[in-house]
């Protein structure tokens, strides 16, 4: 599952980043890099330097101090200095929170990492206490303390006890958990609302999500029921009413009812955001639209 989910990771991260500067969609073509529009005319030229990918209008950006090593911090879109590189390491803001962990210079080794929260000021507003911390969705965000998984809202509040073995993130008001061993569902207030009982679980989107039964993986509903009956040995997640999936070594979409609405063609694809998907072929990258047309591609 997901042998190619570092390409898909990256093309929806810049892609959904991008997405608030008038829908423009990241290419990348011999070691350059710049952004196409919804029309696939490129609106920011190819250069070496890759654009900062803004999350509710600041940028991460990391310097090489002496001493030090790389030290993160954040811009915003005029490239103003906001919040100064001070950490090891920093997650995008999302509900006006990002994660953040400043290790010790000196013998980090000696410490175990903890995670905090800033606010868009860079006021620590979540104190650096948690073993794993995820992006804010929802309104919530998974935590681990004492090797368990709970969740907390914005304040730092606790919402779900630490009871979890593993966690997702929050998505249509349902987030992953595993107990015992299986995955089921709880809903914002920590009621299950899908029993555990798969051997793996993804957010849902679209109302939509992926779980696994053993070997193979199926999308379910809101309700836990099977969503449609269709073999495919790997997809990505719903968007936009369709979802990718690999059947026979090639990459296509389906529809809620498990019909394709683009028959498989491509070696990788990702999910559609602002009306256009990033797909790979034969002879490099592309972006389609929902018809399966190509509106722009490397080499040309």
């Amino acid at each position: 599952m997901y042998k190619h989910l570092l390409f898909a990771l990256a093309v929806i991260a810049l892609t959904s980043m991008a997405r608030g500067q008038s829908n423009r969609y990241p290419i990348e073509e011999n070691g350059k890099y710049g952004y196409i529009d919804s029309s696939g005319k490129v609106v920011v030229p190819l250069s070496e330097t890759q654009a900062p990918n803004f999350s509710e209008g600041l940028a991460r950006r990391g310097h090489w101090q002496i001493f030090l090593g790389t030290r993160w911090g954040y811009v915003d879109t005029l490239g103003r200095e906001v919040i100064p590189d001070q950490y090891s390491e920093e997650g995008n803001f999302h509900g006006g929170r990002a994660w953040v962990l400043d290790r010790p210079v000196l013998f980090p080794f000696l410490s175990k990492d903890k995670y905090g929260y800033i606010d868009r000021t860079g006021k620590l507003v979540i104190p650096d206490q948690y073993e794993i911390a995820g992006d804010f969705s929802d309104g919530l965000a998974e935590v681990s303390s004492n090797g368990k998984i709970g969740y907390i809202d914005t304040l730092g509040n606790v919402a779900i006890p630490f009871k979890y073995e593993r966690g997702g993130m929050f998505s249509c008001g349902l987030a992953p958990v595993c107990v015992g061993g299986k995955w089921g569902y709880v809903n914002r207030s920590g009621e299950t609302e899908i029993q555990p009982g798969f051997d793996d679980a993804r957010s849902f989107f679209d109302g939509f999500a992926l779980v696994r039964e053993g070997a193979a993986w199926k999308f379910i509903n809101r309700t836990g029921a099977t969503a449609f009956t269709l073999k495919f040995s790997d997809a990505r997640r719903f968007s936009e009413g369709v979802a990718p999936v690999e059947v026979d070594g090639l990459w296509g979409y389906v529809d809620t009812l498990g019909t394709f609405s683009i028959k498989p063609r491509f070696t990788d694809a990702s999910p559609f955001l602002d009306g256009l998907a990033h797909v790979r072929t034969q002879s490099g990258s592309a972006y389609i639209d929902h018809t399966g047309r190509v509106v722009w591609s490397s080499g040309n």
